[in-house]
């Protein structure tokens, strides 16, 4: 009897610490699940017309900041109505708003995205025409509010930070501009204008005040293409086209997208109209982009958000960023390198057929 009742209360007293046990795990889990779904529903309340405040605190730190503030980019945006609720509304829900100053440019004004309408048409003959546009547009209404002018397209992706971070070791009273430089056509090398390119302020006021006026200097009409009218432009105005590789020579404005320059194929001369273009040798692998890297082209608006999630969102624990404050100077810094010429496709020998 003494050893029934003690194995009752053995059993009883086990059941009470596991119940106990078992309260307090659901009292654990609860009350984080319940504060982070209250947290949840009040972000939630607060989403609305704050997208761009999101988008720059997710990346900046105080270093950030300061090159915010201290290197001042606007970007103006190549679209056209077509465009406007697909690729150009995908630039400005991912890395449009870290520039300091967006702006769409179109022929038709659109309130929505909103675009600024020229004074042009649409069409690859219509681009040289809303370059000139653009940037007179620009200087007019922003040449004391920043300090460098970026011409993207509207399926180019531009990592703004590295822009920045870029820019910021030279000087923007200087004529210059930034791209991603090709050897044909013009002597000094043009910049390709889907990988996007960068003028400094006194290039700008340049282009403005001196070329748009004189047909001697920049083509009055709106026809030819965009980006070498663009460098005839520049190189009569004594514009000089940089160098944008980083100091290990990987590019860091690219006319396509990742995939490409990261498995780009046989590189020899005349199997792709790229080898024979580009002024710099190539890379590829895991070398074929700079830790800086600024832009891709052709990208789809979706890979657009997925760019921004992979870039600003997904991050590995424990990284840390070793760059210098001003990145080191790129390898032909001073423009006197030789032109990068691609090797002829090795010819495979014809077998001979013996005669018996």
């Amino acid at each position: 009897m003494f050893r029934l009742l003690r194995q009752s209360f053995v059993s009883l007293l086990v059941s009470v610490v596991v119940g106990c046990s078992v309260i307090a795990f659901l009292i654990q889990s609860l009350n984080p699940r319940f504060y982070q779904n209250n947290v949840a529903d009040d972000n939630r309340k607060h989403q609305v017309n704050t997208s761009k405040s999101q988008i720059i605190q997710v990346i900046v730190n105080e270093k950030g900041q300061d090159l915010s503030d201290k290197v001042r980019i606007l970007c103006w945006v190549m679209t056209s109505p077509a465009n406007h609720e697909t690729k150009a509304l995908a630039v400005k829900e991912t890395w449009g708003p870290r520039c300091n100053v967006l702006l769409f440019m179109s022929s038709t004004n659109d309130t929505k995205l909103p675009t600024v309408g020229l004074p042009v048409g649409e069409g690859r003959d219509a681009l040289w025409g809303k370059t000139r546009e653009a940037f007179r547009y620009v200087w007019e209404r922003y040449q004391d509010e920043v300090d460098w002018i970026l011409k993207a397209d509207d399926d180019t992706y531009v990592i703004v930070e590295n822009l920045r971070y870029f820019l910021s070791g030279f000087n923007t009273s200087e004529p210059l501009y930034f791209g991603h430089k090709f050897k044909a056509i013009v002597k000094n090398g043009f910049f390709s204008g889907g990988a996007g390119y960068a003028l400094s302020k006194e290039a700008t006021r340049r282009f403005v005040t001196i070329g748009y006026h004189n047909a001697s200097l920049c083509r009055k009409d709106h026809g030819g293409a965009e980006d070498v009218e663009m460098a005839n432009c520049m190189e009569k105005l004594n514009v000089s086209a940089m160098d944008t590789r980083d100091s290990q020579g990987r590019g860091r404005f690219f006319p396509f997208g990742v995939n490409f320059h990261y498995f780009p194929g046989e590189i020899y001369a005349d199997v792709h109209w790229y080898w024979n273009a580009i002024y710099y040798p190539p890379t590829q692998g895991r070398n074929c982009c700079s830790d800086s890297t600024i832009s891709f082209h052709y990208i789809h608006p979706r890979t657009m958000y997925i760019l921004d999630l992979f870039f600003y969102q997904i991050r590995p624990f424990g990284l840390v960023d070793n760059r210098p404050a001003i990145p080191e100077p790129p390898p032909d810094v001073n423009l006197t390198a030789p032109r990068w010429f691609a090797p002829p496709k090795p010819t495979t020998p014809t077998p001979s057929v013996s005669k018996r």
